[in-house]
Parts: C-alpha cells; sequence; structure tokens
C-alpha cells in the first residue's frame, strides 16, 4: 500500500541537544527562551524567502491561530457574520463558531480553488451590515493574492483574516492583515502541534501574544485583555529549532517530489493544483481530474493499495455541525470538491511510487 501521507518530524538525536537546554534552563513554557528563539528564526525563514520584515505570535495550534486573530480583528465591530469559503478543513469554520460568530459559506473561484474579493463583495452585498469579518483561505497551501485582498478591505471596511494553514513555506508577502498557519505534523513546516500568526504589524503580535497568556502584556502578571493559555510548550519550540536547522534538505526533497508528479500527470493531460511544485509546496497534494473519470480512477487506486483523499471532503456545508448555515450557490465549491483528489505526498515519497500512482491513474484513463 501507498500511504496518502506519512508526517514527518525530526528524529531524538536532532532534538537531544535542545532538550538539554530545556533540563539545564529548568523553564518548559511560558515564553522561554526555545519559544523566543524559535520565533526569532521563523520570522528570519519568512523574510528570507520574500516575505519582507515579519512578527510572530506563536500559538497552541493553527485553530486557535485563527480563533485569535478573528476575535482581535473582529473587535468591536457590527455584525454576527463571518464569511469564509465552504471548500476548507472544517477547522476554520469551527473557529468562527468558536469566537461567536456565525459562519456563511461562500464560493470559490474554480481555477484557483480560492475565494475571491469579487465572490466576497457579492456575499457581503447579500448580508447588508452584518459581517464582522471575512476568512480567506489558501487552499492547501497555495499561495494568496495579499494586495487584493488589502483592497478588498481598504474598500469594504471589513477586516480579512487569512486561514494560511498549510502555506508556511509560500509566505511571499506579509502585510498587516494576519496569516495563520499551522505547524501540525502533516504540514510540510510541522513541529507536531502548534500555529502562528503572522504579520507586519508589531502592535497586533504584542496584542496577540498577550491574548496567549491570559491577557498579561509582557513583564506584567496584570490581566489587560481577554485571553486563556494558547502557547506552545519549550518541547514543541525543541522540535521547531531542529525542524529549522534541517528545512533546506527537506524542502529540496519536496519540490523534486512535487515536479515528478507534475511531469507524470501531465504526461496523460492531467494537471495538479495550479502552480503546485514550480511555485509553492505542500503536503496535501491535489490532482485535478475530469468528472467523467474521477469514479474509476479512485477505484483503481482503491484496488491498487494507493491512498487517496477528498482533503475538504464535501466543503463545511455539508458537515451535520454547520448545515444549518446560510451559502451562496457552491457551485464551483461542489465541483472541485468531486474533481480535486488527494494523491500520497509525503517528504520520503519515491520516485517508484509516484510513477505507481500516475501509471495506475494513466492506466484506468486509457482503459475508458
Amino acid at each position: 500500500m501507498i500511504p496518502v501521507l506519512i508526517p514527518s518530524l525530526p528524529e531524538t538525536d536532532a532534538i537531544v541537544p535542545y532538550l538539554r537546554r530545556i533540563d539545564e534552563a529548568h523553564i518548559y513554557s511560558n515564553y522561554g527562551p526555545l519559544t523566543n528563539e524559535f520565533t526569532v528564526r521563523l520570522c528570519r525563514f519568512i523574510s528570507d524567502r520574500g516575505g519582507g520584515p515579519v512578527h510572530a505570535a506563536l500559538t497552541s495550534s493553527g485553530t486557535t491561530a485563527i480563533e485569535l486573530a478573528l476575535r482581535y480583528r473582529s473587535a468591536g465591530r457590527p455584525g454576527r457574520t463571518c464569511i469564509l469559503p465552504s471548500w476548507t478543513f472544517i477547522a476554520t469554520a469551527h473557529a468562527v463558531a468558536n469566537v461567536g460568530l456565525t459562519p456563511y459559506f461562500a464560493d470559490i473561484d474554480p481555477e484557483t480553488l480560492a475565494l475571491t474579493p469579487e465572490i466576497a463583495a457579492r456575499a457581503l452585498r447579500g448580508n447588508p451590515g452584518d459581517v464582522a469579518a471575512v476568512i480567506v483561505v489558501s487552499p492547501c497551501g497555495a499561495p494568496i493574492d495579499i494586495a487584493a485582498w488589502e483592497a478588498f478591505e481598504a474598500e469594504h471596511g471589513v477586516p480579512v483574516v487569512f486561514d494560511a494553514a498549510a502555506a508556511t513555506l509560500n509566505l511571499e508577502h506579509v502585510g498587516a492583515q494576519p496569516l495563520c498557519v499551522s505547524l501540525h505534523a502533516t504540514k510540510a513546516f510541522g513541529i507536531g502541534e502548534g500555529g502562528a500568526i503572522i504579520t507586519s504589524d508589531a502592535a497586533m503580535v504584542e496584542a496577540l501574544t498577550a491574548m496567549t497568556g491570559f491577557g498579561f502584556s509582557a513583564g506584567s502578571r496584570v490581566s489587560q485583555m481577554r485571553g486563556g493559555n494558547y502557547r506552545i510548550s519549550e518541547y514543541a519550540a525543541a522540535v521547531g529549532l531542529a525542524v529549522l536547522d534541517e528545512l533546506d534538505p527537506r524542502i529540496a526533497r519536496l519540490r523534486a517530489a512535487s515536479l515528478a508528479y507534475v511531469a507524470g500527470f501531465e504526461r496523460f493531460g492531467v494537471s495538479m493544483q495550479a502552480g503546485f511544485g514550480h511555485e509553492w509546496l505542500t503536503m496535501t497534494a491535489n490532482a485535478i481530474f475530469e468528472p467523467s473519470v474521477v469514479s474509476a480512477v479512485t477505484a483503481g487506486f482503491d484496488a491498487a493499495g494507493i491512498q487517496w483523499r477528498r482533503w475538504y471532503g464535501d466543503g463545511c456545508h455539508a458537515h451535520p455541525t454547520f448545515a444549518a448555515c446560510a451559502h451562496d450557490d457552491l457551485a464551483a465549491t461542489r465541483g472541485v470538491a468531486e474533481t480535486a483528489i488527494g494523491v500520497p505526498f509525503f517528504p520520503t515519497i519515491t520516485p517508484d511510487q509516484i510513477a505507481q500512482v500516475c501509471g495506475c491513474a494513466e492506466r484506468v484513463m486509457s482503459a475508458r
């Protein structure tokens, strides 16, 4: 069997030097020295890849990152609705509900698989005066058109938060609007569990960091704002530092595997998600099949022992928890949910395994 995903984190020997530093310092949480170092190095990594000068607030997960950013940006605004695409992992919708807002599920562009400013503007017109915020999702890690969303916010006055859960390797530009990333083990940049809010706004990060620790500002034991315990431990930071130590070869492996998939599928006319491999990297790799062959291809994968996924299922609106939420017609969402098939992808996938996946799809399609 070829599994659809194998999480891959640094091995024990790579983490031990950082664990010894924890032993020596006797600091295990609460913004310790490893956490601070990881924050600095993460920001430097994003800046060096073109993100510009950035600041980061680390969080306990990607979901809590969205919750905190959304709570911060929607505070004091009228309206109880949050616009977000239905085609996203269900955590996005839970984050909206957890801060007391009601999801309104919008459609996506069938080419980029993302919510666009035009679609969001249409949703605004359908919910006049009741929209507290918009969440823009990076679909499976694809880059977000930050400039377009900065213009949207300036025009409509509605704050934007980015769910960039799988996009930590792809943050080519960072502005004041917060980008929320996941550091879960299944991500291309994973530390096991954790998240971060990335922005160019230092004051926002200072406030968000306080919110991760019961609303205490730096050096104070007086709670200045609503918060909670949303921090990572020094042990999570130790893994994060070990990840950064070996990130360059990991990126090289991911890119080589991505390009092998692109070439393998292109040989018989199947595309992967736009820009995958050439422009950005992820661990949730989607091949886009024609509707007429999807059932046969996935059945072929099953017969050959090749795992596959619809990473976002049928969309958030299809989950019973959120079935009563309002939405637009979701025509493109339904089409993408059917045809975007997640194929096996992980840092240690071999060229032979990639060839098996592509060869299986080619044989099924040739036989039709």
